[in-house]
């Protein structure tokens, strides 16, 4: 055997043992990443819960902190699921004007919350 091959058979020999004791020491690239993305996906559900929640609870307080006849207004259209036009007739108002002011109130309800 030509002293080269054997020089490069000894050199390759060694690279693999380094790497070996390294593989031991550390994860490697794949199984690092398998274990980081089964962390990160089970912690996804607790976070999207935990800032569902947080959403909910300052859309409470603002929806609290509006009118009487604001939060009418919200009870009529979500709770009661009426149309437009019969929250215009229970308002004694157009059509338009209750789509307004439900309108307003999303805006001012959405920027309460983000």
């Amino acid at each position: 055997m030509p002293k080269e091959v054997a020089e490069f058979l000894e050199e390759d020999r060694k690279r693999t043992q380094a790497q070996a004791r390294q593989d031991k020491k550390h994860l490697s690239r794949s199984e690092l990443e398998t274990v980081l993305s089964s962390h990160v996906s089970a912690r996804r559900p607790l976070e999207r819960s935990g800032l569902w929640n947080l959403c909910l609870e300052n859309l409470r307080k603002a929806v609290a902190e509006l009118s009487a006849q604001e939060q009418e207004l919200i009870t009529l259209r979500y709770d009661g699921e009426l149309s437009m036009e019969e929250i215009g007739r229970a308002f004694v108002i157009s059509k338009m004007a209750a789509s307004k002011r439900l309108k307003k109130l999303h805006e001012k309800l959405r920027s309460s919350v983000t």
